[in-house]
């Protein structure tokens, strides 16, 4: 019989900034369902908006100072998934 605890997955811990937790729906537009590192999303906003923009430039730095590695949507769109 299979261990519950021996599963090949692993699942990895996040943690958020703070402002990253607090603006993350003004940009979640920009989170695709399609799994974005952490890099690529940070290169999106960039793209997509000036980072001379104070907020835009406070969001830019809470994504860098978050831990997780990946990001991405879930197929109704309707939470944020985090390294999976």
């Amino acid at each position: 019989m299979k261990d519950l605890f021996d599963t090949p997955e692993v699942i990895e811990a996040t943690n958020l900034d703070y402002l990253f937790c607090d603006q993350i729906n003004n940009f979640a537009h920009l989170i695709t369902v399609e799994t974005q590192t952490k890099s690529q999303f940070v290169d999106t906003v960039k793209r997509n908006y000036s980072t001379d923009n104070p907020r835009t430039a406070l969001f830019v730095q809470s994504i860098e100072r978050s831990v997780f590695n990946t990001i991405r949507l879930n197929r109704t769109k309707s939470t944020v998934l985090f390294n999976q």
